[in-house]
């Protein structure tokens, strides 16, 4: 007798919302997983590592105020720093190239809570991206966006160490042990997770919201427009090439934005809690960031808007002028939301990565957990390590610093293009959407713009840095060994994790009810309780696996008990293993 691997007969309780089938529940609520078939005791199906369950609750949920301030921890830190180099095209220049940047992430960020608004998945942009663009894609898409966040936590420990050298001159030299402390320090709020985590957020996230509303109302007062007009570099500089140059610094003011879906596990009603929060944070985040560089760049500074592209914490000016501090103590002030910012993003890629792992796109063993605060322990402490390895060979090599951010912001882009097509591919060929609790308001026209503009920045980092194109090989290369990786290690073990059968299975059942010939799919209206046509496909070794999709009667339906968005006592049993050739 054959034996099945572990493919569930997956049940829709709501199988398309466009069927005319009343929907229970949110989400998750979605789809009820039936008993698994009985398995010969000597299947050979990896046994999941302690910790890989899905993460139960560890006191309250959130809602849309932690949420919002999350965002403002993950983002706010990069008004801080760096952005100011852009000035080097001048102020009309980079304006403009924060205007494009600026349109791009409130598209996006549109977008994704129209998809979080039907289909709350808390495991980033991977999950969509397997069933829309592919499984090679989703992989790919997924380690950009892991990347993009170990990358930036690099970056911004090493200015947080510049900064705290810059205040106490004696700490140079120290810097590794910086490092070390600050992955010490916010390693351990993260390890302590439930009310530590958000507790710690909301002072991060609030503080750094103080200093920024502190500087641009305060600095009011000070400001010099005359000087501003007089300035020579007050217009456009340097052409379209330096506007090109300049485009991916712009992106300081919001990268980060687009990962509080990866929330949705972490709230009531994660439907309508996360997508008006994602959305509420991204516009806070394009005023804050308009003021910041308006306010920033009319403080006067003796040698004009080119000494402030070049200081290390732009808004010392206005620090100084304010409470007249020297510079080293200004810095100061820049530096608690230098931390919250790779705090944030350590949050970013702990999400990321173990929901990867629970997918077994990556090492199981990633998908640990911690037995107190139930955080994603091994992929806290693995990221981390990355980490910290990108912060040591800076150190030992220090002019790869200014290709750091580059790769990390190209992957960003990479991963944003992505996402944006994804939406394109779910709103045209899926009736999925209809039913999202978050309307997006700019629709497919939004997502192209965003995506013209993603790939702009794509064209920005690869051509126009003045240094060969270094990044984009760099980035090139990496992506190559990890499509190496896929092929040859994830490809043969990767699942449907939990989460993706409990949120996204209905999106892979649309795509294949939408692929198969108009003349072999039966109504989606019908009542009748019999058995939808199965699909075989012959694995390796002579195993046949098997999927099968059961519609619900309307009886069932009726006497189906109603499950919480977030309820995952019964997910873990799911553990829907795809062949390595699968198509869906």
């Amino acid at each position: 007798m054959p034996r099945f691997l572990s493919h569930p007969v997956v049940t829709p309780v709501a199988a398309f919302p466009h069927s005319g089938a009343s929907s229970i529940g949110e989400g998750s609520g979605m789809f009820q997983s039936l008993q698994r078939r009985p398995r010969n005791s000597a299947s050979s199906e990896p046994r999941a590592p302690r910790g890989a369950g899905p993460i139960a609750p560890t006191g309250r949920k959130r809602g849309k105020l932690d949420v919002w301030l999350l965002g403002l921890t993950i983002v706010l830190g990069g008004q801080f720093f760096s952005w100011n180099a852009g000035l080097s095209a001048g102020l009309a220049g980079f304006g403009l190239a924060y205007a494009l940047v600026g349109a791009a992430y409130v598209l996006l960020c549109c977008c994704t809570a129209e998809i979080s608004g039907m289909l709350p998945f808390a495991g980033g942009a991977y999950g969509l991206a397997r069933c829309t663009l592919g499984f090679t894609a989703g992989f790919l898409l997924g380690c950009c966006e892991a990347l993009e966040y170990i990358a930036y936590v690099a970056t911004t420990t090493l200015l947080l160490a510049d900064m705290i050298v810059a205040a106490a001159p004696s700490a140079r030299g120290l810097e590794p042990l910086i490092w070390l402390s600050f992955y010490a320090s916010a390693l351990a709020l993260h390890l302590r997770g439930g009310r530590v985590f958000w507790a710690a957020n909301f002072l991060l996230g609030a503080v750094s919201l103080l200093v920024v509303i502190v500087f641009c109302v305060g600095a009011l007062a000070f400001l010099d427009l005359d000087g501003l007009r007089r300035d020579p570099h007050v217009g456009f500089v340097g052409g379209a090439s330096e506007l090109l140059h300049v485009l991916p610094l712009a992106a300081w003011f919001f990268v980060g934005v687009e990962a509080l879906s990866m929330a949705n596990d972490d709230v009531h009603a994660p439907r309508t809690t996360v997508p008006q929060a994602q959305v509420t944070c991204v516009l806070t985040l394009a005023v804050t960031g308009a003021a910041v560089l308006f306010v920033a760049s009319a403080v006067p500074h003796a040698g004009g808007l080119q000494e402030l592209a070049e200081t290390l914490a732009p808004l010392n000016a206005g620090f100084h002028a304010m409470f007249e501090l020297p510079p080293a103590s200004a810095t100061l002030l820049s530096i608690p939301a230098t931390y919250a910012t790779a705090y944030g993003f350590m949050w970013c890629y702990g999400k990321l990565i173990r929901a990867m792992a629970l997918s077994r796109l990556l090492p199981s063993w990633l998908a640990r957990t911690s037995r107190r605060g139930k955080a994603p322990m091994a992929a806290l402490l693995a990221g981390a390590v990355v980490s910290y390895a990108l912060c040591v060979l800076v150190y030992v090599v220090p002019h790869l610093a200014k290709h750091l951010y580059s790769v990390c912001i190209l992957s960003a882009f990479v991963a944003y293009s992505g996402q944006c097509v994804g939406y394109i591919v779910l709103r045209r060929n899926y009736r999925l959407l209809a039913k999202s609790q978050y309307r997006n308001p700019f629709g497919y026209a939004g997502a192209v713009v965003s995506l013209v503009i993603w790939l702009l920045g794509i064209v920005a980092v690869a051509g126009f840095q003045g240094n060969g194109g270094v990044e984009a090989l760099a980035f090139l290369a990496v992506v190559a060994v990890l499509a190496l990786f896929y092929h040859g290690y994830a490809k043969k073990r990767q699942t449907f994790s939990p989460q993706e059968n409990a949120v996204l299975i209905v999106a892979h059942v649309a795509k294949f009810t939408v692929s198969r010939p108009t003349g072999r799919r039966s109504s989606a209206s019908s009542g009748a309780s019999t058995t939808r046509r199965s699909w075989h496909r012959r694995a390796q070794g002579g195993v046949r696996r098997v999927a099968r999709v059961q519609p619900r009667t309307s009886q069932s339906l009726a006497t189906s008990q109603p499950r919480s968005q977030n309820d995952d006592s019964d997910r873990s049993k799911v553990a829907t293993t795809l062949h390595p050739t699968s198509q869906w």
